[in-house]
């Protein structure tokens, strides 16, 4: 056991037969700790339909992954089985890591030291569990919380974390096929193409493409339509994660109109915000708190009231009227996503965990 024993054990929730923002913030992230030359053993559900080497491929991952599904991580299950199982492995290696309460919390019951990664504390306080995780934090058991926002590391300390072994770590980028995207020609802001990637409802913005597509823009969306919502708009299927760079390489402007009552929206850090600045396309996006940690208004980026429609409209007309702000905007997202790889992510986290 010894001689095969990883670093690190990550634990995670998501499928790969349903690759979300989620899966790849996880999937690059441990690429992240094995570029960094940690060894890092990561187990998910047990998935269906997905061969495994081109699913990474299709991720964009370029270097091998110990990726294991079990049975014992279903949602049914609740991680109970599952920490009962590999409680030696468990208890031997450096670190566990996580990143869902309810991983968390059996890990906890069982006086298994790890580390947890947060990422939405309404859902969490919604659901009985911030208390929980707090109280198990205080006593040393969960180590380092690592919430992916400043919001969120706030909102935890005000629970009653312990301030010192509460380290942010927002979402990276793969900052080496972003960089490739040719750069903003301003000749096109005239007639600007708008893209948002991601998934598609109501309360991430739906009403706004809706209204700037009734302007006559040419609007891009691509992702998967929340099933409880419903729009004339085309909807493009998502995309392979290795194909989003030239996705922004065909448009001149980013949305991402996120409503107020998107659950996490007040500890979000959205992927797709890092990957189009990275791609040095001009964003516009909405003013919420976690937001205005990355991007400053009329600086690398422009701040919209979300539910403010006109407001929307107006954000596109004034980069269409003034390109070279346009092009100053994006040559400084672009520059701030720099030192946001996923492998400088990575670094972060192992420095916080104690990994040595």
């Amino acid at each position: 056991m010894a001689a095969s024993l990883p670093d690190i054990v990550y634990l995670g929730r998501s499928r790969l037969h349903r690759p979300r923002a989620n899966l790849l913030q996880t999937l690059h992230t441990v690429a992240g700790f094995v570029q960094e030359g940690w060894t890092i053993r990561l187990y998910l559900p047990p998935w269906r339909g997905v061969r495994i080497r081109q699913f990474l491929r299709d991720m964009d991952i370029d270097v091998p992954l110990d990726v294991r599904g079990s049975p014992l991580l279903h949602r049914r299950w609740q991680g109970k089985p599952f920490v009962f199982w590999h409680r030696r492995l468990l208890h031997a290696c450096q670190a566990v890591y996580v990143r869902a309460p309810e991983l968390s919390l059996p890990l906890a019951r069982a006086g298994i030291r790890h580390h947890f990664e947060v990422h939405d504390t309404t859902r969490m306080a919604n659901n009985r569990q911030l208390a929980a995780v707090i109280e198990y934090h205080r006593a040393g058991v969960i180590d380092q919380l690592i919430p992916i926002s400043q919001a969120a590391r706030q909102v935890l300390i005000e629970q009653g974390a312990s301030a010192e072994r509460v380290h942010v770590a927002p979402s990276g980028v793969a900052l080496d096929r972003f960089l490739e995207v040719p750069p903003l020609d301003p000749a096109r802001l005239a007639q600007p193409r708008l893209i948002y990637l991601g998934r598609i409802s109501r309360n991430r913005g739906l009403t706004v493409f809706e209204a700037l597509a009734r302007r006559g823009y040419a609007l891009t969306l691509i992702g998967a339509l929340s099933p409880k919502d419903r729009t004339a708009l085309p909807v493009n299927p998502p995309v392979p994660h290795r194909e989003v760079p030239r996705c922004y390489g065909q448009a001149e402007l980013a949305l991402m109109p996120y409503q107020a009552d998107l659950g996490h929206a007040d500890s979000i850090s959205p992927l797709k915000l890092f990957e189009a600045m990275a791609a040095g396309r001009p964003v516009i996006v909405s003013d919420l708190a976690p937001i205005r940690e990355v991007v400053r208004d009329g600086e690398n980026g422009l701040l919209v009231k979300p539910d403010e429609v006109d407001a929307w409209v107006a954000a596109v007309e004034r980069l269409r009227a003034d390109p070279a702000l346009a092009l100053r905007l994006a040559d400084k997202a672009r520059r701030l996503t720099l030192d946001r790889s996923w492998r400088q992510r990575a670094r972060d986290i192992a420095q916080a965990i104690g990994l040595k």
